[in-house]
C-alpha cells in the first residue's frame, strides 16, 4: 500500500490558486491563437483578393495600352514618313511628324503607367519621341524592342521596361520594320501602384516575368530586393494561391497570381511574425502576466505562510516536544492576533502540566522508596533462619574457633543491614557485604563450594546502587544449586563494562536449570510488574528497574561454568554515577 503524498499547507495553497487561475490563464492563451488564426486567414484573403484585382487592372491597362499601338500600325502619316517612299515636301513632312508626336503625347497621357514613347524609324534613320523629332537611341535598343513579337511581352532593357510593336508585324519578321513602336513603362508609378496592394512596414510585392530577366517591387531597397530571389523560383507553375514558407529561420506568407495573358506574376511577401505581431504582442503580455500571477501566487502563499503557517509550525512543534516530555514554553514577541491567545493559553498549559507533573513524580517517588523499604525489610529475615541453624550445628559440634568466627561474621552481617537507614549504599560496601557473606557461607558447606571473586572496577567503587541487590544472587545458588547437588560447587563474582553499560555477574556450575527453564525465567523477569513475588530474582529486578529504569535490571543467560549466569544490568552515564 502506498503512502500518501503529504504536502505542506504552502503547497496545498500554491497548488489551489494555479488550479483557480490556470484554466482562465489557458482559455486567454487559447483565444489568443485562435484569433491569430482568424486574423491571418483573413489577411491571406485581402491579400490575394488584392492580388487578383492588382493583375486583373494591369492586364486591362496593357490591353488599352496595346490597342491603342494597334492604331498606330495603320496610321497613314506614320507609314508615309517611315516609308518615305516618295518626296515630300518640307512643310508637308513637318506637319505629319507633328500629327504623329500628338498622337504619342496622347497615348502617353492616356495612362499612368507609360513614361515615355517613342518611334524608331529605321529606313530614315531617325526616332521619335512626345518631346523631340530627332533623338538619339542605341540601335541595340531598336533591335530588342523590334524582336519582340508578343504584344503582352514586357521588354527589360537597360534596366527599364518596354512595350513594343512592329510594323510590319510579325508575319514579316525577317523583314527590317517601317517602324517600331516603343513604350517605355514607369517603373516609378508601378512601384507606387504596387504598394497599394500591401503596407510597405508589413510586407514587399513583385511584378516580375522571368527573376533573371526583370522585377519591379514596391520596395526600392536593393538587399531587400535581392533576398526575394530564391522566394520567386519557389512559386513557379503555380497561380493563384497563396502558401506558408520558412526560409532560414524566418517564416512568410506568399500570395501570388499569374496574368492570364502573359507570363508575368504578381507576389506578395509578408512575414508571418508582423501578420501576428499584435498578437504576439499580447500573447507575450498574456505570458508575462501568467508568470506575474505565478509569482503573486507565490508572494500572497508566503506571506499566509508568515502569517499563518509558520505561527502554526511553531504551535506544532512546541506540542511535538511536549508529546517528547520536554515541557517547554513557547518564547514569542507579542503578538496582536488569535496566535497570541493561542500561545498564551499553550504556556498556561505547559505550565499546569509541569505542576502537576511534578505532584505526580513526588507522589511517585514516594510509593517506590515505600516499595523499596518493603522489600528490603521482607529480605531481611530471610537470611536469619539459615545463620541460627548454622551456628546451632556448629555449637553441636564443639567447634568454638569457627563458632567464634561464624558468630564474628554474622554480627558483622547483621550490623551492615541494621547499622544505618540508608536506601542507597555505595557499590564497594555491597561487594564488602558479599564477601562476609561468602565467609560466613564457606563456613557452612564446609569446603565444598569454591567462591571466586574478582577484583572489581575501581572507577565504580562509589557507584550508589540499592541495599542488598548483589546478595539475593549469591544466596540463591548456595539455595537452589550447592544445597542440592553432591558435586563440588563453583561461584564466580565479576564485574564488566559495554558501551557505558555496568554488569555485576554472578555465574555458577549448577545443572539444576535447563535452557527451557532458563527461558521460562526470562519470561517471568518480562513480567515482573504482574508477579506477587517479592524476594530472590523478581525483588532485584524490580528494584534496579526503580533506581536505573526501566533499560536496567537482571538478565538471565548460560554461564561460562555450565550453570546460570544472573547478571545485573546498569545504565549509567559515567563511571561513578
Amino acid at each position: 500500500m502506498k503512502r500518501p503524498i503529504k504536502m505542506s499547507i504552502l503547497m496545498k495553497l500554491i497548488v489551489t490558486l494555479l488550479i483557480v487561475l490556470l484554466p482562465f490563464y489557458a482559455a486567454t492563451l487559447w483565444l489568443n491563437r485562435e484569433g491569430s488564426n482568424d486574423i491571418r486567414q483573413e489577411i491571406t484573403k485581402s491579400v490575394v483578393n488584392n492580388n487578383r484585382f492588382y493583375m486583373q487592372s494591369f492586364d486591362l491597362e496593357l490591353s488599352r495600352i496595346n490597342q491603342v499601338l494597334n492604331n498606330f500600325l495603320i496610321d497613314n502619316d506614320l507609314q508615309d514618313i517611315g516609308n518615305f517612299v516618295y518626296d515630300i515636301a518640307s512643310y508637308e513632312r513637318t506637319a505629319k511628324l507633328i500629327a504623329i508626336q500628338k498622337r504619342l503625347q496622347l497615348l502617353k497621357a492616356s495612362s499612368n503607367l507609360i513614361s515615355e514613347v517613342y518611334v524608331y524609324l529605321p529606313l530614315i534613320d531617325r526616332t521619335m519621341s512626345t518631346t523631340d523629332y530627332d533623338i538619339h537611341r542605341s540601335p541595340a535598343e531598336l533591335t530588342a524592342l523590334s524582336a519582340n513579337l508578343d504584344p503582352f511581352h514586357l521588354v527589360s532593357y537597360d534596366k527599364e521596361l518596354y512595350m513594343s510593336t512592329r510594323y510590319p508585324s510579325n508575319i514579316y519578321a525577317n523583314r527590317q520594320p517601317v517602324f517600331v513602336i516603343g513604350v517605355k513603362l514607369s517603373k516609378a508609378n508601378i512601384q507606387t501602384s504596387l504598394r497599394n496592394i500591401v503596407d510597405p512596414e508589413q510586407g514587399v510585392s513583385v511584378l516580375y516575368e522571368d527573376p533573371t530577366s526583370w522585377m519591379t517591387a514596391s520596395t526600392t531597397d536593393a538587399k531587400a530586393t535581392s533576398r526575394l530571389l530564391p522566394l520567386l523560383h519557389r512559386v513557379e507553375d503555380v497561380n493563384d494561391a497563396a502558401e506558408s514558407i520558412t526560409l532560414g529561420k524566418e517564416k512568410y506568407l506568399l500570395s501570388f497570381k499569374q496574368s492570364d495573358k502573359s507570363n508575368m506574376t504578381l507576389l506578395t511577401i509578408m512575414p508571418e511574425e508582423i501578420i501576428h505581431g499584435s498578437l504576439q504582442y499580447y500573447e507575450k503580455w498574456a505570458w508575462i502576466m501568467l508568470g506575474m500571477a505565478v509569482f503573486i501566487i507565490v508572494a500572497f502563499s508566503y506571506s499566509l505562510l508568515r502569517i499563518i503557517h509558520k505561527p502554526l509550525r511553531q504551535l506544532v512543534a512546541a506540542f511535538r516536544r511536549v508529546e517528547e516530555g520536554k515541557l517547554e514554553p513557547i518564547v514569542t514577541v507579542e503578538r496582536v492576533d488569535e496566535f497570541n491567545y493561542l500561545y498564551h493559553r499553550f504556556n498556561s498549559m505547559v505550565g499546569r502540566l509541569r505542576f502537576l507533573i511534578h505532584q505526580v513524580y513526588e507522589e511517585e517517588l514516594r510509593n517506590q522508596r515505600l516499595l523499596l523499604k518493603q522489600l528490603q525489610s521482607q529480605m531481611n529475615p530471610h537470611f536469619l533462619f539459615n545463620s541460627f541453624f548454622i551456628l546451632k550445628r556448629l555449637i553441636q559440634k564443639e567447634d568454638p574457633v569457627k563458632a567464634v568466627q561464624f558468630t564474628s561474621y554474622l554480627s558483622d552481617y547483621y550490623r551492615f543491614i541494621t547499622r544505618s537507614g540508608r536506601d542507597h549504599i555505595p557499590l564497594e560496601l555491597e561487594l564488602q557485604h558479599v564477601h562476609n557473606y561468602a565467609d560466613i557461607q564457606s563456613i557452612s558447606y564446609e569446603g565444598r563450594v569454591g567462591i571466586e571473586i574478582d577484583p572489581f572496577d575501581a572507577r565504580y567503587s562509589q557507584l550508589l546502587i540499592p541495599r542488598m541487590i548483589v546478595l539475593p544472587l549469591v544466596e540463591n545458588a548456595f539455595k537452589y544449586v550447592f544445597h542440592t547437588t553432591p558435586k563440588k560447587g563453583e561461584l564466580w563474582i565479576h564485574d564488566k563494562e559495554i558501551d557505558g553499560t555496568y554488569w555485576l555477574c554472578v555465574e555458577d556450575n549448577g545443572d539444576v536449570l535447563s535452557d527451557e527453564e532458563i527461558d521460562a525465567l526470562r519470561g517471568r523477569l518480562a513480567d515482573a510488574q504482574d508477579q506477587q513475588e517479592s524476594t530472590g530474582l523478581i525483588n532485584v529486578h524490580q528494584r534496579v528497574q526503580i533506581e536505573f529504569g526501566t533499560g536496567s535490571g537482571i538478565e538471565l543467560s548460560r554461564s561460562q561454568l555450565g550453570g546460570l549466569c544472573v547478571a545485573i544490568r546498569l545504565q549509567v552515564d559515567k563511571p561513578g554515577e
